[in-house]
């Protein structure tokens, strides 16, 4: 067995404690210790270094490591001391003036370099920077020692990794959108926020303090038990907390690792057997099973529900002078609107994904290039819809959730046409552009598009279309879902892909599933339903 460590330091470390071997690379010691027997005799020599390791086999194959990273947010009340509240804000300063301050030091090094090409320049690493701001600190921030040491590093820290971003995007192995070089902070712009990984940090046991350095104990307005039980009972290692304000509201957001039973994906399970899910925009998700049933999830569309307040409430801000009392009560109405539609969006993705590993030993999704489908279409409304929806939370969500359990998640090929093909005999589906019903060239019979395709979807195979690859799983670490990077009316523009159509319309048809309940249909009712 190798154990991955996260550093060349933990490798060392391990190796000394448990007698194994470090690989080396090119005749360099890596961060790989080759361990000889079994590798449980050696877990509490790892857990003693760091419980954020990997584990493989001779082959290479990824083995469980019995640690589960996770996390959780709370919303905190705001201190009703001025000074603790005006302490907050300071961590949220210091951390910006750090940031600023690397991003001026990398920047000068490299006008530098260009100048002198033997000027010994500060390397891009946290260790490097960090030690070059100690030396600089008390004429660059006098005031550093009132914030905890935490804030700086955080600074820093975000820096290291929007210039790992940069350099990797730009020599092609970043995979997504080109990042550019990063950007000084400004306050009126920069989200407000400070991560803390070491010190005093601590749940209480009334389930309702949350203890931070320097800036101590602030009050949750939900309970923390969650976490706090985890921690009472050493079955998890609290990792960072981060501190942060969204909508004039204060926010911490845990993560950690937790000690949970080591369970592979195998797709056995008693739940019931596989389903096929298709995502949409008229429905949010179209669930075909095994047993032949269809449920449909309506699509709540948080945006499209308040966009004629958002409107009238916009248009009332912009009336406003700015800094006055009006001004600040239209736009806590405008942020309470964007707040509401963040929530149920979050929500409805979170009751998809449960209902399915809870329900269902394998699940098979589609690939959406959810990028692709915000740049097309031409209509503003559909766009925004596509991003109303919140499908770009749904495959992440469900991964590390299928990932606890032991569910198998298969992702379908991105160039399946789940929706060109009759489920029933195997003919081309026609019909417009984006409509609901299609009609069977063969056996001229009338389906429904997402039922049909979630069908497909469900008995989709390699063989089925050749031999093709699908596109690898994305492993996300715990976050919470945001609001703009919720994406949406998403399953009209890729029936339209799949079929060749040119589609410059937004669809505006009536929207017979969206209920209070989502339904449950009988397979045989898609098979048999004549034109």
């Amino acid at each position: 067995m190798i154990a991955v460590m996260r550093t060349k330091v933990q490798a060392q470390k391990v190796s000394d404690l448990t007698g194994g071997k470090v690989l080396l690379d090119d005749g360099k010691p890596t961060r790989k210790v080759a361990l000889a027997g079994d590798f449980e005799q050696y877990r509490d020599a790892l857990e003693s270094v760091s419980v954020l390791f990997g584990l493989c086999d001779d082959t290479g194959e990824k083995a469980p490591t019995g640690w589960t990273v996770t996390g959780a947010s709370f919303e905190l009340e705001w201190p009703k001391d001025p000074k603790s509240a005006s302490l907050i804000r300071s961590h949220f300063g210091a951390r910006r003036v750090a940031y600023n301050w690397a991003l001026a030091k990398v920047k000068s090094d490299m006008e530098a370099k260009k100048r002198d090409a033997s000027y010994p320049s500060t390397p891009w690493t946290l260790e490097a920077l960090r030690k070059q701001w100690n030396q600089e600190k008390d004429e660059v921030a006098p005031w550093w020692g009132d914030n905890s040491k935490e804030a700086y590093a955080s600074g820093i820290a975000d820096l290291v990794q929007a210039l790992s971003n940069w350099s990797s995007s730009k020599h092609g192995s970043r995979k997504g959108k080109k990042v550019g070089f990063p950007k000084f902070k400004s306050k009126r712009k920069d989200q407000n926020r400070v991560r803390f990984t070491t010190g005093a940090m601590r749940f209480e046991d009334d389930h309702r303090t949350i203890v931070l350095p320097t800036i101590g104990a602030l009050r949750s307005k939900e309970n923390t038990r969650r976490i706090q039980r985890h921690l009472a009972k050493n079955n998890a290692r609290l990792l960072n907390c981060t501190l942060s304000e969204r909508w004039g509201r204060l926010f911490v957001s845990c993560q950690m690792a937790v000690r949970t039973q080591i369970v592979s994906p195998s797709g056995q399970s008693p739940k019931a057997g596989k389903a096929g899910v298709d995502l949409g925009l008229r429905s949010l998700a179209t669930v075909a099973d095994s047993n032949g049933s269809i449920t449909i999830f309506p699509n709540p569309a948080p945006l499209r529900a308040t966009l004629t307040e958002r409107r009238r409430v916009g248009r009332t801000l912009s009336r406003r002078i700015p800094g006055s009392h009006g001004h600040r009560r239209a736009k806590a109405k405008l942020v309470k609107l964007d707040r509401k539609a963040v929530y149920i969006r979050r929500e409805s993705i979170h009751q998809l994904t449960r209902y399915l590993v809870d329900n269902y030993s394998e699940v098979k999704i589609e690939d959406l290039n959810l990028a692709a489908m915000k740049r097309s279409m031409g209509r503003r409304a559909f766009r925004r819809s596509v991003s109303d929806a919140g499908l770009g939370a749904f495959r992440p969500t469900l991964t590390y959730k299928a990932e606890r359990v032991g569910v198998k998640v298969v992702v379908v090929n991105r160039f399946f046409p789940s929706s060109q093909i009759h489920h029933n005999c195997g003919g081309r589906l026609t019909g417009a552009k984006l409509a609901k019903r299609l009609t069977c060239d063969t056996c001229h019979v009338e389906v429904d598009r997402d039922e049909n395709a979630s069908l497909n979807i469900r008995d989709w195979s390699v063989i089925s279309c050749g031999l093709v690859e699908s596109s690898a799983l994305f492993v996300p670490r715990p976050f919470g879902t945001g609001g703009s990077s919720d994406d949406g009316m998403t399953h009209h523009l890729e029936r339209a892909c799949k079929t060749g159509s040119n589609t410059g319309r937004a669809w505006r048809g009536k929207n017979d599933s969206w209920t209070s309940e989502h339904e449950v249909r009988d397979e045989n009712l898609v098979k048999g339903a004549s034109k």
